[in-house]
């Protein structure tokens, strides 16, 4: 059944349960009704008897004949219809005289005026039952558009196995639908789905919020590539020129051969650099980074970096202030390559000499957290919201000579948000900067075992 169908079986519940509600109702009215009648009538017949001695604490009661049930239903309806004429409503007045009053002509009256209110009752149901069906179908108008919708979003997603039934005005939407997207095109992002037409506005609006993804990711891809290939030019060229010179004078000179070697072997080492860290972003972008989480301990892991730091640099003052365990569930290696890349940065940044702390702790909410704090340069505001862009360097000239790829942050961002943790940096220019990595902190429970935020 197509959504059209549905809409119209919905309607007909509609109508059903509101003709069965409509019908109680007119029950309860008559029957209400009729017990106000028949108080009403003992009333007037008391007051119009008893004048001022009338009082509420009177004996009432109603003598009513034998009704033979033997017959058929017919026969007992009317039993019991000759019955209630000749029924008596007897009630007592103050002074103990008795008062009884027939109740044939009031019977009549209000037989007769419950036959005119169910004749304007069922004349009343009749027309809703003509008519229901129509109003239940305007009601439910919106949610037939909001179906129509539905079914063509699902049929311009391919989700649709069974079309509906071909309405022209549908297939002329659909038509003008495919005509606007077939001329949108990825290279210009300013251009929008806009159809001016009401019924595909929320359409309209999903694919055009689609188009802003892809454009998104379009220019990402392309400032990537850019990106990349001006990374890779620059050793390519030297190293084209150092073997150009080598081919023209190396073979006899001793110094343009050890220059030219020294040369290569470093533009060699930068692109391998570059290229890993390509391979590995890549390999993240498409979930193929495999970890291996278990409880480990930041303290340990950055005394280890701490340690491989002293060994490699000697020229800067490393010093470690374990202020705990600082327990989390992570990967030991992506951890410790994050951790060095943030020490990396440091010595970079930091004139020689100067101070680098590593710190492993637990922070007021009780994450765990590993931190990187320098005594160098600092980073500025407009170097700050970009410093986890990809290939974004605040002195390129610099970062080029130390080997920095500009990919280090972005790595680093990649393995802690992949850890379920964030950064959090504070720098000032002249002072220095302080890179803190907020992890989930494993924690102990009642039994003794320890919880970790991610598994």
């Amino acid at each position: 059944m197509n959504e059209t169908g549905r809409v119209t079986s919905t309607a007909r519940k509609i109508r059903r349960s509101w003709l069965w509600r409509l019908f109680w109702i007119f029950f309860r009215l008559n029957l209400v009704l009729l017990i106000l009648a028949a108080l009403g009538f003992c009333f007037y017949q008391e007051r119009l008897a008893l004048g001022g001695a009338w009082t509420p604490e009177l004996q009432r009661e109603l003598e009513i004949g034998y009704v033979d049930t033997t017959g058929g239903l017919r026969e007992t309806a009317e039993a019991a219809l000759d019955s209630l004429r000749d029924a008596s409503y007897v009630f007592y007045g103050p002074d103990g005289m008795r008062y009884a009053v027939v109740c044939g002509a009031y019977v009549d009256a209000v037989g007769a005026a419950a036959l005119v209110l169910l004749a304007v009752e069922l004349l009343f149901f009749l027309g809703q039952m003509i008519s229901g069906r129509r109003t239940a179908r305007r009601l439910l108008r919106p949610l037939d558009r909001m179906a129509r919708a539905a079914e063509l979003l699902g049929r311009s997603a391919g989700r649709v196995e069974t079309p509906p039934p071909p309405q022209e005005t549908d297939d002329e939407k659909l038509h003008d639908l495919e005509d606007a997207i077939g001329r949108i095109s990825p290279e210009h992002p300013e251009e929008k789905l806009d159809m001016g037409d009401a019924d595909l506005q929320g359409l309209e609006d999903a694919i055009n919020g689609l188009l802003s993804r892809m454009h998104e990711a379009y220019r990402q891809q392309a400032q990537f590539v850019s990106d990349a290939s001006h990374e890779l030019r620059t050793p390519i060229a030297v190293i084209q020129g150092y073997a150009g010179m080598l081919d023209r004078w190396g073979k006899q000179d001793e110094k343009v051969l050890d220059e030219s070697i020294a040369a290569i072997k470093s533009e060699a080492g930068y692109m391998s650099k570059l290229v890993e860290q390509l391979l590995f972003l890549a390999r993240g972008d498409t979930g193929r980074n495999r970890m291996e989480f278990k409880e480990i301990s930041l303290g340990e892991l950055m005394e280890e970096v701490c340690e491989d730091c002293r060994v490699i640099d000697k020229g800067h003052d490393y010093r470690l202030e374990r202020r705990s365990e600082a327990r989390c569930s992570g990967d030991w290696d992506m951890l410790k390559q994050c951790a060095r890349i943030l020490t990396d940065n440091a010595l970079k940044y930091t004139p020689e000499g100067g101070r680098i702390a590593l710190r492993a702790y637990e922070n007021a909410g009780g994450e765990a957290c590993l931190e990187v704090q320098d005594s160098g340069i600092g980073i500025s505001s407009e170097d700050m919201r970009h410093m986890f862009d990809r290939f974004y360097r605040s002195d390129p000239a610099r970062a080029r000579q130390s080997g920095g790829t500009g990919l280090g942050l972005a790595i680093a961002r990649w393995i802690v948000e992949r850890h379920g943790g964030h950064f959090e940096v504070l720098s000032r220019e002249g002072l220095g900067t302080r890179m803190t990595v907020c992890l989930p902190s494993c924690t102990p429970g009642a039994d003794g075992a320890r919880s970790c935020g991610i598994q």
